[in-house]
């Protein structure tokens, strides 16, 4: 069998790390746990029926952070895979590695203070979020669906830069460096971005398809629902909070979601909930009919003309041209030329024609596009058709646009069949009216053949137009700051010693210890994981009630300082004392 990283193209490579499992502490270990005793505790009776069983088969448990290779070995059952990231990754390399069933696993873990909610992506979320439903063919399918629509699917610049301060902030507010004034600016740059949006892109309306179905889903019926989106899945709160049917309204999902907008920072007001996976399919399905990438045309080529980012025009008779698209000249609907700028390619379909690739293009393209004047459509014509098997030819084109392309062929290349694809030409000269679209001073002219518009999606035709890349050297995650640790380093002595203590019961007085580490703890006064861990500890053996509700007062008192961020009184709940 193929392994994963061997399934990964070349110019995905660079996004994929190894997992450094000797760089989570002791800390890193009883954050994932707390998380997930407490989230499993919860879903095992309100998640899709594929949770439970789906954990053990992707290789997660609740008792230890998963290791990635483990995690691709369950997945590869199913025909999955899984990487190790280093954080954020671009959206669309999000969705080519969706597209190709491979699971993408920041690694790193939040830390205990954003425990309830990071904004940055970690192994909690990634892991434990998306991988449990993988097992279900119908939604794993939708998966992979999903994400080849979606690796198809135009943003905007104005996404581009949202995308961008959405990254800043999540980096500077896990940085425990960073100061207030820091985040607020961040703050400041990411909500500018978001007003600076002018046009609703179909990538940003299939983000927020992503959102409602891939990430905050349910299914079932409005009244009687089960939970299968990520994000739900992997929070402590919102796992709580979205089945309060009073707090969160709960809506039949339909297309109209990609209509509304989501804050990332806050809990979830209304929910969608499908029918079942063929639902969400059926959704998705829909969805895709109105994107440029399955309807063609002048409107498909405004949407990658708005966008300025690479994509391919693909034609009905399988020409495809892949670069950015500055310019579509043409009178109303009809299209007489378009022009492309930065490194293009000539495929057919999805392969690139010999010769015909970046390094033959390397600063834009143009070519006619339609019918010729007196009726004619080119790509049903062989070389000889034109006389083009002669040593020279000099060859003059009219299209029905107006366009004219004159010159003196030197080359073509045909398709299997023998239809004409590319004809290249020398000394050519093409025209549009007054305006001068190619001059003879500007090399050989390849005039790619295609008449119809067929589709227009983001990306390239060929993935070899982009350039290949290694896999990184880092591994992940990395290792913690010396320079601002020193009381980190003092927590985490602690937390061995309480480790030491419960994993030799026989060699210690568990309470006498543990009143120990109480005492030291008064010099942490917001340390409040540890404590949950000790008090979990007590309660297992049933000990030291004294002690053990010293330490739930203390907690109680460090999350009334803080409500928002420390789910204390949920750890209370699941232990049985709140």
């Amino acid at each position: 069998m193929t392994s994963t990283r061997d399934r990964i193209p070349a110019h995905l490579r660079r996004y994929v790390v190894d997992q450094d499992y000797s760089a989570y502490d002791e800390v890193d270990q009883a954050v994932w746990r707390f998380v997930l005793l407490q989230t499993y505790d919860h879903l095992k009776g309100l998640a899709h029926p594929a949770y439970v069983a789906g954990l053990a088969q992707t290789g997660i448990s609740v008792e230890r952070i998963p290791r990635i290779k483990e995690m691709d070995a369950g997945l590869s059952d199913f025909g999955w895979g899984a990487v190790a990231v280093d954080g954020f990754i671009p959206p669309r390399a999000f969705q080519e590695f969706q597209a190709l069933g491979i699971m993408t696993i920041a690694a790193a873990i939040r830390r205990r203070r954003h425990i309830a909610y990071t904004p940055a992506p970690d192994i909690i979320h990634e892991s434990a979020g998306h991988a449990p439903i993988v097992p279900d063919p119908k939604y794993r399918a939708f998966l992979q669906k999903f994400g080849d629509i979606g690796r198809r699917t135009f943003a905007s610049t104005e996404d581009r830069a949202v995308y961008d301060a959405v990254r800043a902030l999540s980096d500077i507010k896990e940085d425990r460096d960073s100061s207030p004034q820091l985040i607020a600016a961040a703050q400041r740059a990411l909500d500018a971005a978001v007003t600076a949006v002018r046009h609703t892109s179909e990538a940003a309306k299939l983000t927020r398809l992503h959102w409602w179905t891939v990430e905050y889903g349910l299914v079932g019926r409005v009244t009687d629902y089960r939970i299968y989106g990520a994000g739900l899945l992997s929070s402590l709160g919102e796992s709580h909070s979205c089945v309060d049917d009073r707090r969160v309204e709960k809506i039949p999902l339909s297309i109209g979601c990609t209509e509304q907008s989501y804050d990332i920072t806050r809990p979830q007001p209304q929910l969608f909930v499908a029918e079942d996976f063929d639902h969400l399919d059926a959704v998705l399905e829909e969805f895709a009919e109105g994107l440029a990438q399955r309807r063609g045309g002048r409107e498909a080529l405004e949407i990658m003309l708005r966008s300025r980012e690479v994509g391919t025009v693909a034609f009905a008779n399988g020409t495809q041209v892949t670069g950015i698209l500055e310019e579509v000249l043409g009178d109303g609907e009809d299209v007489a030329y378009l022009r492309f700028s930065g490194p293009c390619a000539i495929a057919l379909h999805g392969r690139t024609l010999e010769g015909q690739g970046r390094e033959r293009h390397p600063e834009g393209f143009g070519m006619p596009v339609g019918p010729l004047e007196n009726g004619g459509i080119l790509s049903r014509l062989r070389p000889e058709d034109l006389d083009l098997t002669s040593e020279s030819r000099r060859l003059r084109l009219v299209y029905r646009s107006g366009v004219v392309v004159e010159g003196e062929v030197i080359g073509h290349s045909r398709n299997d069949d023998g239809w004409l694809r590319v004809v290249t030409l020398t000394g050519c000269t093409v025209r549009w009216g007054d305006r001068l679209l190619f001059d003879p001073d500007w090399g050989d002219f390849d005039l790619a053949v295609g008449e119809e518009v067929a589709a227009c999606f983001a990306g390239a035709a060929d993935p070899v137009y982009w350039p290949p890349s290694d896999f990184p050297d880092h591994r992940v995650p990395r290792s913690k700051d010396a320079g601002t640790a020193a009381e980190e380093a003092e927590v985490l002595g602690l937390y061995r010693d309480a480790l030491r203590v419960w994993e030799r019961p026989e060699e210690m007085d568990l309470v006498a210890e543990f009143e120990a580490l109480a005492s030291a703890l008064e010099e942490h006064p917001e340390e409040w994981l540890l404590r949950w861990n000790l008090l979990e500890c007590l309660r297992k053996r049933g000990t030291g009630s004294k002690l053990a509700e010293r330490f739930k007062d203390e907690l109680l008192a460090i999350e009334k300082a803080d409500p928002a961020s420390l789910p204390i009184t949920t750890g209370l709940r699941y232990l049985g004392v709140a």
